[in-house]
């Protein structure tokens, strides 16, 4: 099997990170003589946090105050991640990204550096109205409030679906998928799309 690149897309509550994880439980059994590489954003962001430098202080008092942190830092993260942990040959799963178009950009310089070719996104779609009922079957109620989701539903409109199209300006293949549908039923058609199966 070739090293998959993927990066996935969706809104809060969107299963995201739930469809990473089963890609990534997929291939390594699929193809276990090659490791699976999935940055996990929020870990790295909270590891970083707790070297004390005044980067990590400052990101923290944004963070805290419900501020965004600024764009260079998940690239930042990525790099200094990537730079210990992959060569090129590995999988890679990527998810909380390319949020903003500049991050697009710069993945998309980071994976023509190792060589990359065959590049792709998975959009997941779902309703606002499934993804509140996914929130609150979560006991995420304070994301499932009405100003909270419009806030998140804006700023992936505003930031997140320019970012997917800019990966398309770049060469990448975005995959829609349907993600209104049961979770086995949604990565089957994951695994259909990134023709896996």
């Amino acid at each position: 099997m070739k090293p998959l690149t993927v990066a996935f897309f969706g809104i809060s509550g969107s299963g995201k990170g739930t469809q990473c994880e089963l890609l990534e439980k997929y291939l390594r059994k699929n193809d276990p003589s090659r490791p699976v590489v999935r940055p996990e954003m929020g870990n790295l962001l909270r590891d970083f946090m707790k070297t004390g430098t005044s980067l990590a202080v400052r990101t923290g008092e944004i963070l805290a105050a419900g501020g965004l942190v600024p764009s260079f830092m998940p690239i930042y993260m990525l790099t200094g991640m990537l730079n210990t942990s992959f060569d090129g040959t590995q999988h890679l799963i990527l998810d909380g990204t390319c949020r903003r178009p500049d991050q697009s950009r710069a993945v998309d310089d980071m994976m023509k550096l190792w060589k990359r070719d065959t590049l792709e996104a998975v959009v997941l779609n779902l309703s606002k109205e499934s993804a509140k009922k996914r929130l609150i079957a979560r006991g995420r109620f304070d994301d499932a409030k009405d100003e909270a989701l419009a806030s998140r539903f804006g700023w992936y409109e505003e930031h997140v679906v320019p970012s997917i199209e800019e990966l398309r300006t770049l060469g990448w293949t975005i995959h829609e998928v349907e993600g209104e549908a049961g979770i086995d039923e949604v990565f089957a058609e994951v695994v259909k799309a990134l023709k896996l199966a």
